[in-house]
């Protein structure tokens, strides 16, 4: 059986269980290796003395890739199919790791960590197009929660594996090797379940913002957002009366919630209105960036309160790509997938800057009122699609 052959042949339950746990195993794995590449080619390169602003050059160059192969992701998920595509993308990011130590250099590391970059963002892409276009409807909430999940598992444990394994020599990058390449081991024996995308899309790239603005304009700010909160928020805590270390336990907890809170996240968007949910999300957020100054310096509340918020605040990729996936099937999803990359990308370059401008214009509590302005400039969107959905029911 090949790819092609899933359209004639719907799979069985086991087989779509199976064929979920290897995509969602190998984008984990993937996970932990940008999870610990990313620290160590930032270290290695401060160790080498490359300034803050070349260093943080280099690491834009990985993020940026995806806009240079947004146009092409949808043809090569029809070329080659998902589960090939994400293999040959896999094998071909070990080559360009291995050649960072071969050349040291923060010139020569420009073009191999755009390569590096590309090969993550269309791998990326192909396995969001994998768990959408095969998960049904009714279980998708909880899917994706699990998929989310397990990414957020993975991204933590990078930093942990490269405090095993340190900066220096070659085994940092032999472990990145060897990890990428057992990555791709459920891809192979998944493939001839995979789904088949076909077909040609029904618009452009840009057309798919405003067919489903709610969804990937969720994603955007979520990543603004969210990089301006994991970026600032120590130094924010600190200007409000935290040491150091108990303004970094507030990003730990806040991962925990963000890993805790996805699952029954996922339960409430499988059970109920998810245009509403994604409501009462942003509601919670604007509400906890407008008592964050009040208790996010007071022991033990502190806490529990950035527990929960990391929790809800981290949910939101997961519910965007959950109504991504409810919108769209087939060509129309890979399309709408790599714009959903993009809007990640877009995010993620705009959030911190904006955000720390906004702590030098209004300090100290410049961070919770541009995050809380991005969320209130975004509620519109999904308020007036509930609405319209509302109208539409008979």
């Amino acid at each position: 059986m090949n790819d092609a052959a899933l359209e004639d042949e719907p799979l069985t339950e086991a087989q779509r269980r199976r064929s979920l746990l290897a995509v969602i195993a190998a984008l984990t794995v993937q996970s932990l290796i940008f999870g610990l590449s990313m620290p160590l080619l930032a270290l290695v390169l401060d160790a080498q003395g490359v300034n803050k602003t070349l260093n943080g050059l280099s690491a834009a160059a990985q993020s940026v890739a995806i806009f240079a192969v947004a146009p092409f992701v949808s043809r090569l998920i029809a070329i080659f199919g998902v589960a090939r595509l994400m293999i040959i993308m896999t094998l071909l990011s070990i080559v360009f790791f291995m050649l960072l130590p071969v050349f040291p250099n923060i010139y020569a590391w420009f073009p191999l960590r755009f390569m590096i970059g590309l090969c993550g963002a269309v791998g990326w892409i192909a396995g969001e197009v994998w768990i959408n276009q095969i998960v049904k409807d009714h279980t998708r909430g909880r899917v994706v929660a699990l998929y989310s999940a397990a990414l957020a598992g993975g991204m933590s444990a990078g930093p942990l594996v490269l405090a095993l394994t340190g900066i220096n020599g070659w085994t940092p990058y032999l472990i990145i090797a060897f990890l990428t390449l057992i990555s791709a081991i459920p891809l192979l024996f998944a493939a001839n379940i995979s789904p088949s995308v076909e077909g040609h899309p029904s618009s452009g790239l840009t057309v798919f913002v405003f067919r489903a603005p709610t969804a990937l304009l969720l994603n955007a700010v979520f990543a603004a957002t969210y990089m301006a909160i994991i970026t600032f928020l120590p130094i924010y805590a600190i200007n409000l009366g935290l040491d150091q270390a108990s303004s970094l336990y507030l990003l730990t907890v806040m991962a925990i919630g963000g890993l805790a809170m996805q699952l029954p996240i996922g339960w409430l968007a499988d059970h109920m209105n998810r245009l509403l949910l994604v409501i009462f999300c942003i509601l919670f957020i604007i509400v906890g960036l407008v008592v964050m100054p009040f208790v996010i310096a007071v022991a033990v509340w502190n806490m529990v309160y950035i527990f929960l918020f990391g929790g809800v605040i981290a949910s939101l990729y997961a519910l965007a790509l959950i109504l991504l996936g409810e919108r769209f099937k087939g060509a129309d999803l890979a399309s709408a997938t790599t714009v959903f990359g993009v809007m990640w990308g877009l995010g993620s370059i705009i959030g911190p800057p904006l955000s720390g401008h906004g702590m030098e214009l209004w300090s100290p509590n410049g961070l919770p009122l541009i995050v809380g302005l991005l969320y209130l400039i975004y509620l519109p969107f999904p308020v007036v699609e509930y609405l319209r959905q509302r109208q539409r029911k008979p």
